[in-house]
């Protein structure tokens, strides 16, 4: 029995080894300084958690963390009472590290946003999928394809593409951009089911705006520019009620146009004639003069993706792809209608959507303001809990009262406002965290065994 014992320890001792604990210390460290520097070159903590927190390394490094800290412990049995504080200390770090494992895999950290009176119960995860949803000319839409992936440590490029093969059709990704600033551009289209554009610029000695319409399949465009409204149109599809209204109207096969001026002070049509691309129309509004910079009798819209070095406000990820002979780009968080010869597909990059078995209705959100300036002091959420159309529980989610629900805990987080200042959507974050009673357990042991060991240190010191 001592024999076997002794083989034991032989195993044990190498693995309690105080070199380890020390190549530990300093790998957790290095991994820590890392990942800093990669949050602070990119602004981007997700970048960080990928490449550097949840890399093989960094569960490498705590994994023989743990290992060396159960050695430790075998090897000093048998323990005695004076023991106490050390195998608690190190137990507290086991279970602390086990229930950060578990809440890495099986909890949620995610968002909710919703305007007010609209209910929701889709949370969104910062997990990404690809997914494609098909049907036939006849009518039918299925999901036929999703996968998480994992662009930013495996990013697809031309030599190294992801492919999704759906029905016969192929989707190949071949490019991906971790940051990027989406721009919409309008070009000339040779498609036939694709409707007119029109750029102009509306200006006089004070003001200068320029803007596009565009029909599309719709029957007309409205863009309001403040005091009037600019209104492209197939013939007699718009009618007008009243305001300040110019009214550009196509046949879809002119390049020449008929324009009629709508004056509210007048209380109707004040002007009427033919424009073309770099005419102008004297629109009798403050000065404002009407110019037709572009038209296009077919266009479709175009997004262009400009690559960034960092993450900034307003930049998404992008993908490239190839279907059908054409090239597409799509930023997170956007879908592109594609056809084939006998089927269409929706194809959609996204943050994943998660499903909870009850909703949140937002019923009133208020911002409490600094007085004399518009900076948000507070802010809080009405909310009611709602659970097969029953209201089940209604709350107020302040920023530090939360509220928890089936395991769930819903924080207010941020809000959006609309151009004239005023609060239209509250955002929540949403937390679940399987693993926060290990986590809470091991810290109090490790509390508990660092205060043990002091005492008994100074015990034995005096």
């Amino acid at each position: 029995m001592a024999r076997e014992k002794s083989k034991f320890q032989k195993w044990v001792k190498p693995l309690a080894s105080l070199k380890i604990a020390v190549f530990v210390i300093v790998s957790i460290g290095v991994m820590s300084a890392w990942g800093t520097i990669v949050e602070s070159m990119y602004q981007d903590a997700k970048r960080a958690q990928e490449t550097v927190y949840h890399s093989w390394f960094s569960y490498g490094i705590f994994l023989l963390l743990m290992i060396n800290l159960i050695a430790v412990i075998v090897d000093r049995y048998p323990w005695k009472k004076q023991h106490i504080g050390f195998i608690s200390a190190h137990v507290g770090i086991i279970i602390l590290l086990l229930g950060s494992l578990q809440t890495r895999y099986f909890g949620i950290d995610g968002s909710m946003a919703f305007a007010i009176k609209e209910s929701k119960k889709q949370i969104t995860v910062g997990e990404t999928d690809l997914i494609v949803y098909s049907g036939l000319a006849a009518g039918g839409m299925r999901k036929v394809f999703e996968q998480e992936v994992k662009f930013i440590k495996n990013p697809p490029a031309p030599d190294n593409p992801f492919e999704i093969t759906v029905g016969g059709d192929s989707i190949i990704i071949d490019d991906y951009r971790p940051y990027s600033i989406p721009q919409n551009k309008i070009e000339p289209s040779d498609k036939k089911t694709d409707g007119p554009a029109l750029r102009f610029q509306i200006s006089n000695d004070n003001v200068s705006e320029s803007d596009w319409l565009m029909l599309g399949r719709a029957p007309f465009d409205v863009k309001n520019m403040g005091p009037a409204k600019m209104v492209l149109s197939k013939k007699g599809a718009f009618q007008y009620e009243d305001g300040n209204v110019l009214l550009i109207e196509t046949d879809g096969k002119s390049e020449t146009m008929t324009y009629k001026v709508f004056t509210a002070s007048k209380n109707g049509e004040t002007a009427s004639g033919r424009v073309k691309a770099g005419d102008s129309i004297e629109t009798g509004w403050m000065g404002l003069t009407f110019r037709v910079l572009k038209f296009y009798q077919a266009a479709r819209e175009k997004w262009v993706y400009e690559p960034l070095e960092a993450s900034v406000e307003g930049s998404v990820a992008a993908i490239r792809f190839q279907f059908g002979g054409s090239e597409y780009w799509t930023g997170l968080n956007s879908s592109v209608r594609l056809f084939s010869d006998n089927a269409f597909h929706v194809f959609v990059f996204a943050n994943r959507q998660l499903q909870l078995d009850f909703a949140l209705r937002l019923d009133e959100f208020r911002v409490g303001r600094y007085q004399g300036t518009m900076r948000a002091a507070s802010y809080e959420s009405d909310v009611t809990v709602l659970e097969k159309g029953d209201e089940i529980l209604k709350t107020t989610i302040s920023m530090n009262e939360p509220l928890k629900y089936k395991g769930f805990t819903f924080y207010q987080s941020s809000f959006q406002e609309d151009e004239m200042g005023r609060p239209n959507m509250s955002i929540l974050s949403v937390n679940r965290d399987p693993g926060r009673f290990w986590k809470y357990l091991g810290c109090i042991l490790l509390v508990f065994g660092i205060i043990h060991l002091f005492y008994f240190k100074r015990r034995r010191a005096k």
